[in-house]
């Protein structure tokens, strides 16, 4: 029986060894990345910055309504022109996101391949100049909102392409004049 008791005090001893060996190797790599620097707050996401815009929309943005006839009230079309600011190469339209914003409205439109947009789409307009805007260049872009929204409404129109961040616009939305399309001030955020 002597003999059992002298494995279990041998087995305790290996691995009161054992857990002091790693203990003290856990310590030293902990001091030597403490040595490093400091480390990340755990409760903080990495955050990746968007660059500077490289769109603005160029001019007004003028919006009308799809419905014949005069429309005093609602406006579901807008139509503005963008403009490539940066000095980089050509920027892919097809892969940008279009959004409008008012107090109880959001609107992600989706990409129409026609170049006069069902509701909730939009479209690049500028005839055979293609989806790539170079430096320098401008496109007219259309867009026909799923709804409706009331005139002289506070709306913010939103570009954004891959990487950037969004071109934006707020303004309210006028009520169109004979002849004339509604627009909204080009007031950038």
């Amino acid at each position: 029986m002597g003999g059992g008791e002298t494995c279990t005090h041998l087995e305790l001893a290996v691995i009161f060894v054992a857990f002091t060996v790693v203990t003290t190797l856990f310590s030293l790599v902990s001091l030597g990345a403490g040595a490093m620097g400091p480390a990340p707050a755990v409760d903080v996401y990495p955050v990746l910055a968007a660059g500077e815009p490289q769109l603005e929309v160029a001019g007004g943005v003028y919006g009308s309504s799809s419905v014949p006839g005069p429309s005093e009230t609602s406006i579901d079309t807008l139509t503005f022109r963008v403009a490539h600011t940066g000095e980089e190469g050509a920027i892919d339209l097809s892969r940008a996101t279009v959004t409008i914003m008012m107090d109880d409205y959001i609107e992600i439109l989706a990409l129409s391949k026609d170049p006069i947009p069902e509701p909730g789409m939009w479209a690049v307009v500028s005839p055979g100049e293609g989806m790539l805007i170079h430096p320098g260049q401008e496109r007219i872009i259309s867009l026909r909102l799923d709804r409706p929204i009331p005139a002289g409404e506070i709306l913010t129109l939103q570009v954004r392409t891959e990487g950037r961040a969004p071109c934006s616009v707020t303004g309210p939305v006028s009520i169109p004049t004979a002849g004339a399309p509604a627009s909204f001030s080009s007031g950038k955020d």
